[in-house]
């Protein structure tokens, strides 16, 4: 892509955001921060992440005015949750699916609301067995290997588990759906903290410029409304284009 091409996709992206076209929005400057950081082209990306942080926010924003539904857990692996029939149920929200032993209903979900161009947002979630009952584990990324479904204690599995993962007794999750509220909000919001909180630290201990860049990416692949982690790219690459 040339610089003349670059440029011409930062501004259809400020023009999307003016618009509150959100979605496409968020699209288009994400396209061009993946081109600006292949070019190395730190002053793009400098004026670059905080127009991308407001697209993502006011996503963030809207989901949390749907339906809050953070009980979507597969029982078994003979019942599977099957990613369409979630999003026609739930086309506006925020959610928690966890398939049995996998986070794939999660992430078919996540693909089907971007196709489809829906306010619309799932953690990445898994549930597992224990010798008593069973527990739903968040995980960070959707790449990342998980341990079978064998019957373990929540320590057993914790340990299996990828790094910074969050695992959640059922009884801590509420059940049912329910309107988005400040109240939910607030509820989601923090736990969207919990999970992406280290490995914005990770990022925040790295003294070279270009890994902390690439932590803080990192960091908004797990959570990609983590305002913080745009904040600092921004600045980052503020440094490096001086």
């Amino acid at each position: 892509m040339t610089a003349d091409e670059l440029q011409a996709l930062c501004e259809r992206g400020q023009q999307e955001l003016m618009r509150m076209e959100y979605l496409d929005a968020e699209a288009t400057l994400a396209q061009a921060e993946k081109h600006a950081f292949e070019q190395e082209d730190w002053d793009t990306l400098s004026r670059l992440y905080l127009p991308l942080q407001e697209a993502r926010r006011q996503k963030r924003q809207r989901c949390a005015e749907g339906i809050v539904c953070l009980d979507l857990i597969a029982e078994e692996s003979e019942a599977p949750i099957e990613p369409r029939h979630v999003v026609e149920n739930f086309p506006h929200g925020q959610l928690l699916v966890a398939g049995w032993g996998t986070t794939a209903p999660a992430a078919g979900v996540r693909k089907l609301a971007e196709r489809h161009k829906l306010f619309l947002e799932t953690f990445l979630a898994a549930a597992f067995p224990l010798h008593s009952g069973r527990v739903v584990a968040i995980i960070p990324m959707a790449e990342s290997a998980l341990p079978d479904t064998s019957a373990r204690t929540s320590d057993e599995l914790l340990a299996l588990l990828p790094p910074h993962s969050i695992l959640l007794n059922e009884s801590e999750l509420p059940t049912g759906r329910q309107r988005g509220t400040v109240q939910t909000a607030e509820r989601i919001f923090a736990l969207w903290e919990r999970l992406h909180a280290p490995f914005l630290a990770d990022a925040d201990r790295q003294t070279d410029p270009i890994l902390k860049i690439e932590g803080y990416r990192q960091t908004i692949r797990v959570d990609y409304a983590c305002e913080l982690a745009h904040q600092k790219l921004a600045a980052v690459a503020r440094t490096l284009h001086r």
